[in-house]
């Protein structure tokens, strides 16, 4: 279909004095030419730009003006090039369907492609008539901007003497594929004799890694504080409550769907290293947690 458009614009070309154009894809990686369907974003771009009154020729050939698309840390970086001027433009990608994608490559190549078009010659004006001067069009680059992510879930906790419910809240800044994340938990465990709060806050690095459109894996690592908070049950033992705050480290891994361009389902579970604890009363052990806890929980997260 590609071929046979290209073929009428020749036609086109040979009886009318229009500006020919090539779109190139073959800067982008093959596994991205597959994702996002190169074959038909060729002939939508191509079907386009013989709409506007372009003649598209072969990527090959010679062409008035040069259509690229290469990757980019967020998407396409799409390139316009003229006799005259050079522009560019990015394009976030994961954010709508593929169809919405190749409908925003066409518009804004069709506008990259009239800003640095060559000039018309110009008719002949009457005598003493003066020139009309035409203001140049220029074309802004998409500016990239931070994304902002809250989560709230809830899960569980491994590695005291029970299952514990575990309660997280996070908020996760990104630039591109990095991000900087902070968490704040809550952790419950109740025992006959003892209750224990678990506290934790920490600062993580990740990395977010898009394996299909709405699919993404998101590893990252953290490090921060454990504020481990007792109660016993017995009133006349002394020393009933007391407060022990441990540094930790984490190793944290998300599996995350996007359902909407804002809203997204993702499975977490994260290793954390601290401070073992031993609860001892009278040589009996109420409650123990080794150097190494468990965490695992699901969580929503919506983009502001």
């Amino acid at each position: 279909m590609t071929a046979l458009l290209c073929a009428l614009s020749l036609v086109v070309l040979t009886q009318s004095p229009v500006v020919s154009v090539s779109f190139d894809l073959r800067a982008l990686p093959e596994q991205d030419y597959r994702r996002w369907d190169g074959v038909e974003l060729e002939r939508k771009v191509a079907l386009r730009l013989i709409q506007e009154g372009f003649a598209v020729v072969s990527a090959r050939g010679p062409a008035q003006v040069r259509l690229s698309a290469s990757r980019a840390p967020e998407g396409l970086l799409l390139e316009a090039v003229g006799p005259r001027q050079r522009v560019e433009q990015s394009v976030r990608v994961g954010r709508g369907s593929i169809a919405e994608l190749h409908l925003e490559v066409a518009q804004k190549l069709a506008e990259m492609t009239r800003a640095v078009q060559p000039e018309p010659e110009p008719e002949p004006e009457p005598p003493q008539s003066e020139p009309v001067l035409q203001a140049p069009v220029e074309v802004a680059a998409a500016p990239s901007r931070a994304a902002l992510d809250l989560g709230l879930g809830l899960g569980t906790l491994w590695g005291g003497p029970g299952v514990a419910p575990h309660w997280l809240l996070s908020v996760r800044w990104g630039l591109g594929d990095w991000g900087l994340d902070a968490e704040a938990g809550l952790g419950v465990s109740r025992e006959p004799a003892l209750n224990v709060f678990e506290v934790q806050g920490g600062a993580f690095v990740s990395y977010r890694h898009a394996v299909t459109e709405r699919l993404r894996l998101e590893p990252a690592v953290g490090a921060g504080l454990v504020v481990h908070a007792f109660r016993l049950e017995d009133t006349w033992v002394s020393g009933q409550r007391g407060t022990q705050v441990s540094p930790a480290g984490w190793a944290r891994m998300k599996l995350g769907w996007r359902f909407t361009e804002r809203l997204a389902v993702e499975a977490r579970a994260a290793l954390g290293l601290l401070r073992p604890v031993t609860h001892v009363r009278e040589g009996e052990a109420l409650w123990s947690r080794g150097g190494v806890r468990l965490e695992t929980g699901v969580q929503l997260s919506w983009g502001l």
